[in-house]
């Protein structure tokens, strides 16, 4: 069956469980979510470079425009909706990626820039080809493997519209985690009936921890099938599972770091728990031997999200 396509005309700058969904559709459904990049693809030059952030956004007007909401029949608050990422097909709004750094970058990791020769503010419009993305330097053009993935996915909160900007443990949303890839499956709590799933902020390529506050920003069409998990006694917190890893997210914004690490591996101890038979301390010791953890951001201002996962292989039969 053809998936039904989602324009990204039909997009906003929130997660909001007042707004009107764009398509209704049944467990099982697969789609076509259309996405700009973060800055609406309003940034596609080199010589755009902006002194102060505010520069950009009187440009862009809001960051991380998000396509939906959709509404997936039988979703009831306390389940959880699955949104398995198909394909990403990337630049299918224009062929290039985009980074950036304002003027008054807060600097590594927020803590003060120390002036470079090459100063700020910057702006790199890196080209996209088969499978490769490649960034542009004073030494010569860097080609770089892509590595699509989706920064912002999340349902509607219970009450009160929630920034796409920005994530909480609740819903989801810009989590910015390299895992949310082609083959992975995003478990998303459901906090209204039609659990009203967006998504965007799609990158090309971007490491663990998105250090300067922008990845290889692109657009994309994102291929994704949806379904319901019907609530059990499991904690409802984002969760990232795989072909060969369960996970869980930490994502209380404005947290430091290790409060998301602790939020990550928390949660997965009660999967553990509950799903697998381990009592807790049994968890908690196998997580110390196996885990593996993904910083996916480290920028001033509250983004600290993380991934914490564990291979199947390891479990329990």
């Amino acid at each position: 069956m053809t998936p039904i396509r989602i324009a990204r005309s039909s997009h906003a700058f929130a997660f909001d469980p007042g707004t009107t969904p764009v398509a209704r559709v049944a467990p099982g459904t697969s789609l076509v979510m259309e996405t700009y990049d973060c800055f609406s693809n309003k940034v596609s030059s080199n010589a755009q470079v902006f002194g102060h952030e505010q520069d950009l956004l009187d440009l862009i007007g809001h960051y991380n425009p998000v396509t939906g909401p959709i509404y997936v029949e039988g979703a009831e608050p306390g389940d959880r909706l699955a949104v398995r990422i198909d394909r990403i097909e990337l630049g299918t709004e224009a062929p290039y990626a985009a980074t950036l750094v304002t003027g008054d970058s807060k600097g590594v990791c927020g803590g003060h820039w120390n002036p470079l020769d090459d100063g700020l503010p910057d702006t790199r419009i890196c080209s996209l080809g088969d499978g490769t993305v490649t960034f542009p330097t004073a030494a010569g053009d860097l080609v770089l493997p892509v590595r699509p993935m989706v920064g912002s996915i999340a349902t509607a909160p219970a009450v009160g519209a929630a920034s796409s900007l920005e994530f909480g443990p609740g819903h989801g949303g810009n989590v910015d985690c390299p895992s949310i890839t082609v083959g992975s499956t995003v478990l998303l709590p459901v906090n209204v009936p039609g659990a009203l799933l967006s998504l965007g902020d799609v990158h090309a390529a971007m490491g663990d921890a998105e250090v300067t506050g922008t990845a290889l920003e692109t657009s994309a069409d994102v291929f994704i099938t949806v379904d319901v998990q019907k609530a059990t006694d499991e904690p409802v917190t984002p969760r990232l599972d795989t072909a060969t890893t369960i996970g869980s997210i930490g994502c209380e914004f404005g947290a430091p770091l290790e409060t998301n690490l602790r939020h990550a591996f928390t949660d997965l101890i009660e999967r553990l728990h509950i799903s697998h038979r381990l009592t807790r301390v049994e968890a908690y010791g196998l997580l110390g031997a196996a885990a593996r953890v993904q910083v996916n951001q480290c920028v001033s201002g509250g983004w600290t999200a993380t991934h914490v996962c564990i291979a199947r292989a390891f479990l329990p039969k």
